[in-house]
């Protein structure tokens, strides 16, 4: 039932309580706004009187001004969090000094709670929805925020219909202490959810003060170039000023209207709690169920359905001035500017480049909107006060500016067209911005879509692709006419393009003409062609193959012409094309099994299924394995990604591309899988991994930000390109942050362990790596508060905290914590100072919880054989060759399946004839395997490698291999090129520098742990000497070809061998001085 909701409202599992959270909040946000609205308006219009109404509005409009400013500069200055919390709090007592002054009988106290309903209702709001873009990324919103809103919806409902029993329960002034006691609810809430969800990376004075709000002169002054040259900015000038002039006439009317049939505080109260109930009912129907129902009318009609029901709304107010015609009012109004305007607006808003709306947005929502509602609070004093005018009569001051505001989108659905192609024939507007069904709204008419028709036709390459994409949101009658008249004409990537966006309902004519581009010899066009009548009506697809000579096409050379032709082809003859698909994949050809499972993945069932797995895993023909993954994932094989992981690491790039286009990203699992990929050593890999996980409908940005502390170039520079996208918020950010503190003080905790067992060569690798291990995650995470911080101080603070220079790192450190929150700096604090590791966990303990070890090391075992790092894994298994009382938990060999790093595998094989070779060393023989540890330790020993970290060298070490000579041969010979270094595991070897054909001298012996041939690895240059055995010895051999693979994953091993070679050229330098 559960997992049924969820995906009615398409919210994830992970999202949920974070979801209740912010849904609680602005439910309370909303019931104590509406509260205070009927006191407040109930108490003005009975206690005050309803002709002040107008000097008020002036007077709120000017107080708009200063709160907004200060707003302004205190949000750029404090956390959301913690803003959002002191103005519940301030408002809370601000209402109940009010309530406190009541009994005194001042009556100015009704107009200024008046004024402070509004302004608290928009501070609240508005601090709200600035925590929640901090809460929740693009993504999420989209999908989220319409249930937020219904939740604040729901409050208002409430709020409404409890006014009217709360007032007559605890008195009606009373309803003020009940408003603060939701405003101290909504604060503690916050403050619960701060310590949850963190929002806030750095400290509230990060930013060093922010920026005010431009003065309106300024604001004018830039906007007046664009009011000349732009017709869209002043049109909607027009539709933002017209109707905020006309919405406080509109209001003044109906509160006359309302305080003329209510005689009675109760009776007035009573009413607005009751319809203010029904009408957010209304709301919450709308927001759930209907949506935005403005899509089947172009732009400029939606634009016009608010102002002629402003009219109607008015002619009411003037022939009917009573209840009936508030009511209408009100409530249409509330419904259409719901459904259609709101919606219309904000896409005519879009249509502004970036650049743009930067500068219009404010100075319409904040210049426009106050002059316009001053001017209609000025019009309502003039009328009333000067020329004495019944409220009704109000209705002929405000229709001009209802007419000016009408003719606003005819004069949009004339120039709409011209509008629209200057915009992009700028390059200015900006279609990524808007989903298909908008620009579908925006782009509806016929001028316009005939104008991109002609366009489309004149165009060429990437250009008519772009047009034709455009055209396809639009749903024109004749798209694929006009598709399959383009097609000959263009190019082979551009026909597969065009091909690709044909509909699935083909007429049996068309399909004719799209079966005439197809050609034996143009494969990728074919493929297109075949692939897509594959999808269509098979009736028609018969008929139209009825003249095709499609033998030609089955005899075709390419294996998948020929797949898709028999897939083509298969309505029409079943029978026979069965037999043809039963004969290709039990061909022991490979063509024939390539386009067997090419045509399988269109027409298979469970029963081919089963074939083309065993194909798959007999399979070493890297092109059909890939026919065959892509293929199972097209007949929607159950569990399908259990098929795939292995392949996505597999060293044939068509194969992991293949395997990439089949995952299906459905879990976190997947997700974490297909992020490895974005790392891929293949660019086109790394990009369509980017594709899959931008367009997948599971999102988890906690894997994305975790995947930055992987220390592999390739990955991390995809992910912050990923970022970018996926619009990753600071609450992100700070979990990153917060859960890799508490990993480094874990790995310190695993070290000190390991320290207290007996000494041996490993457990002090495995305490180095441990130690190192928490050096790398601290530099990651702030390596990432750096990228996130945009003031750049974090980049100085992070250069002097890695600095040995100890006043550099003592700045740092005092920099770092001016600049971080409070909470996150204590607990980084002690990583960064204390002098040793013991202290940093007894120092750490009052921030993180860290574990207490057992003593004997085995907890310390599973966590690392348990652990995402293969180094770690590799570590600890190699630990228990050491102490046979470490034995691997159950879940280590369910977590280490097939489709787990080779790297452990590797060394688990090795570990096991190793077991074996002990045996049998008992019995006479001498031949043993070495572990990656002990491979690590001979890399140590040579000069070049003998500073890099264990992660770097384990990966060396990885790509290393063993080989061995007998006594007297010939490893390499002076003057070889050499490509290789020697590490001698085992016997002796002589280094010979040959003379002459029998002249040599030796110059030199290597034994165990020694090392040769170093140089190979640098340069190109010819062997110096020769290298001969003395007896049988082995060796681990490192290939140039690996080792450069290996730095491009850890860029520091090429910066420790220039810091190796440069001390070696000044040593060089020094002897030549003397």
């Amino acid at each position: 039932m559960t997992k049924k909701f969820l995906n009615m409202f398409k919210v994830y599992e992970d999202e949920i309580a974070l979801l209740l959270w912010t849904v609680a909040l602005l439910f309370i946000i909303r019931s104590a706004g509406t509260l205070l609205n009927n006191f407040a308006e109930t108490a003005f219009l009975k206690r005050y009187g309803v002709e002040y109404l107008p000097v008020v509005n002036m007077i709120n409009a000017v107080v708009t001004f200063f709160i907004t400013g200060v707003l302004t500069a205190f949000t750029g200055r404090m956390a959301a969090t913690r803003l959002l919390s002191r103005v519940f709090i301030i408002c809370g007592v601000c209402i109940t000094l009010m309530r406190l002054a009541i009994p005194l009988g001042f009556e100015i106290i009704y107009p200024v709670l008046f004024m402070m309903k509004s302004q608290f209702e928009m501070l609240q709001a508005l601090m709200f929805w600035n925590l929640a873009n901090d809460l929740y990324n693009t993504r999420q919103s989209k999908r989220l925020f319409p249930l937020v809103t219904a939740g604040g919806v729901v409050g208002m409902i409430l709020g409404s219909f409890l006014t009217p029993w709360m007032a007559s329960v605890f008195r009606m002034d009373n309803l003020l202490y009940v408003y603060l006691a939701l405003t101290l609810s909504g604060a503690f809430l916050v403050n619960a959810m701060t310590s949850r969800f963190p929002t806030l990376i750095f400290s509230d004075h990060k930013t060093g003060g922010a920026k005010g709000r431009t003065p309106m002169i300024e604001e004018i002054k830039r906007v007046v170039p664009l009011i000349k040259e732009s017709t869209l900015f002043k049109i909607v000038l027009v539709l933002t000023f017209m109707p905020n002039v006309v919405i406080p006439i509109l209001n003044y009317q109906f509160n006359y209207a309302i305080d003329s049939q209510f005689a009675s505080e109760s009776g007035m109260i009573h009413f607005f709690g009751y319809f203010r109930g029904f009408l957010n009912i209304i709301s919450l129907f709308i927001l759930l169920f209907v949506g935005r129902i403005y899509g089947r009318w172009g732009i400029s009609v939606a634009l016009m359905f608010h102002p002629f029901n402003y009219a109607i709304a008015l002619l009411g107010f003037l022939f009917r001035f009573d209840i009936f015609a508030a009511m209408y009012a009100r409530m249409s109004i509330n419904v259409i500017r719901t459904t259609i305007n709101v919606p219309a607006n904000a896409i005519l808003m879009g249509l502004f480049p970036d650049s743009y709306r930067a500068m219009v947005r404010p100075f319409l929502r904040g210049t426009v909107v106050r002059a316009a509602l001053f001017l209609g609070s000025g019009l309502i004093l003039i009328s009333t006060h000067y020329f004495d005018l019944h409220p009704r009569y109000l209705t002929l001051v405000a229709l001009p500016f209802v007419i000016a505001w009408a003719a606003a989108p005819f004069v949009l659905k004339s120039a709409y067209t011209r509008i629209l192609m200057d915009l992009m024939k700028t390059d200015m507007f900006e279609f990524k911005q808007f989903d298909g069904k908008q620009l579908a709204q925006i782009f509806k008419g016929g001028k316009i879509q005939e104008a991109l028709i002609n366009a489309f036709l004149k165009a060429d390459g990437k250009n008519t692709v772009w047009y034709a994409r455009l055209l396809k949101h639009f749903g024109i009658e004749n798209f694929d006419s006009l598709i399959l008249e383009k097609l000959p004409s263009q190019k082979e990537s551009v026909q597969i393009a065009l091909v690709n966006m044909l509909s699935k309902e083909l007429e049996q004519e068309a399909m004719k003409q799209l079966l005439g581009q197809a050609h034996p010899d143009a494969h990728g066009v074919s493929i297109a062609a075949f692939s897509h009548l594959i999808q269509c009506e098979n009736h028609c697809r018969i008929d139209a193959l009825e003249k095709v000579p499609m033998e030609m096409f089955l005899n075709s050379a390419n294996a998948g012409v020929r797949g898709h032709a028999l897939a083509c082809l298969w309505p029409k003859e079943p029978e026979k094309c069965a037999a043809t698909l039963n004969a290709w994949l039990a061909s022991p050809e490979d063509d024939d099994q390539r386009a067997g499972a090419v045509c399988a993945g269109f027409v298979g069932d469970d029963v081919v299924t089963p074939m083309l797995l065993n194909l798959l895993y007999a399979s070493p023909s890297p092109g059909l394995i890939a026919d065959l993954l892509v293929s199972l994932s097209k007949l929607g094989m159950e569990d399908i990604n259990d098929v795939i992981f292995p392949y996505l690491i597999h060293g044939d790039k068509r194969i992991r591309k293949a395997a990439v286009t089949a995952l299906d990203i459905n879990d976190e699992t997947a997700f974490g899988h297909a992020l490895q990929r974005v790392g891929d050593s293949d660019e086109s890999i790394r990009e369509l991994a980017a594709q899959r996980i931008r367009d997948a409908k599971y999102q988890n940005n906690r894997i994305v930000v975790e995947s930055l502390a992987v220390p592999d170039t390739r990955l991390r520079k995809g992910l912050f390109e990923l970022l970018e996208h996926l619009d990753i918020k600071d609450g992100d950010i700070y979990h990153f942050a917060r859960k890799g503190l508490e990993n480094c003080y874990l790995y310190i905790a695993m070290g000190l362990n390991i320290d207290s067992l007996p000494t041996t060569p490993v457990r002090e690798l495995v305490k180095t790596h441990l130690f190192q291990k928490k050096e790398l995650i601290l530099e990651n995470v702030i390596r990432v508060l750096v990228i996130r911080d945009e003031t750049g101080r974090m980049k100085t603070a992070w250069k002097g905290i890695f600095s040995l220079n100890q006043k550099h790192n003592a700045n740092a450190i005092e920099l770092l914590g001016d600049l971080l929150d409070r909470r996150l700096f204590d607990t980084m604090r002690p990583l960064l100072e204390s002098p040793t590791p013991e202290v940093a966990v007894m120092e750490g303990r009052p921030f993180v919880t860290i574990p207490e070890f057992d003593s004997k090391g085995v907890e310390v075992f599973h966590r690392l054989v348990l652990s995402k790092d293969w180094v770690d894994v590799v570590m600890g298994l190699d630990l228990s060759l050491e102490d046979p009382e470490l034995k691997e938990p159950v879940s280590f060999w369910e977590t280490h399946d097939a489709f787990t790093s080779h790297h452990i595998i590797k060394e688990i094989e090795m570990i096991k004839h190793k077991k074996a070779a002990d045996v049998k060393e008992k019995k006479g023989s001498s031949r043993q395997e070495i572990s990656l540890a002990e491979k690590i330790m001979l890399l140590r020993e040579i000069d070049i490698f003998s500073d890099l970290k264990v992660a770097e060298l384990a990966a060396i070490a990885a790509v290393t291999e063993e080989v061995s000579y007998p006594p007297d041969e010939k490893v390499f010979k002076q003057n070889d090129v050499g490509d290789s270094v020697f590490m001698v595991i085992s016997g002796l070897v002589e280094v010979v520098r040959e003379l002459s054909l029998e002249d040599r001298v030796v110059l030199d012996t290597i034994n165990r742990g020694g090392a040769f041939g170093e140089m190979a690895l640098l340069d190109d240059s010819p062997r110096s000497a020769t290298i001969q055995t003395v007896e049988f010895s082995r060796f681990l051999t490192l290939h140039k070809q690996a080792f450069n693979e290996t730095v491009m994953e850890y860029p520091r091993i090429a910066l420790q061998i220039c810091s190796i070679l440069s001390q070696r050229i000044r040593h060089l330098h020094g002897k030549i001085d003397q």
